[in-house]
């Protein structure tokens, strides 16, 4: 059960996740969000959704910390991790 759980959330690290909103002159745009581990995958996940190209409208890096679990012992160790959030507009 662990196993299966701990590849769920590493296959979640590895995606970019994809909302459509209304971009600041009316017509559609797309928030792109990615971890720090994968930020290509932003601009790789942009470049999928706009096949013509895309405007890079904003860009935003959030910094959190995670606490995580180390070792058999059980240790806790605060991570710094990124959120790398784009937002894009189809060409």
């Amino acid at each position: 059960m662990k196993h299966s759980i701990l590849i769920c959330f590493v296959a979640l690290l590895g995606c970019a996740s994809a909302t459509q909103v209304k971009g600041p002159n009316g017509e559609p745009a797309y928030l792109v969000k990615c971890g720090n581990a994968v930020k290509g995958k932003c601009n790789d996940k942009a470049a999928e959704l706009c096949p013509n190209g895309y405007n890079l409208l904003d860009r935003n890096a959030d910094r959190y910390d995670d606490l995580t679990k180390v070792g058999n012992a059980g240790a806790l160790e605060i991570k710094a991790d990124t959120t790398t959030t784009l937002l894009v507009q189809c060409k």
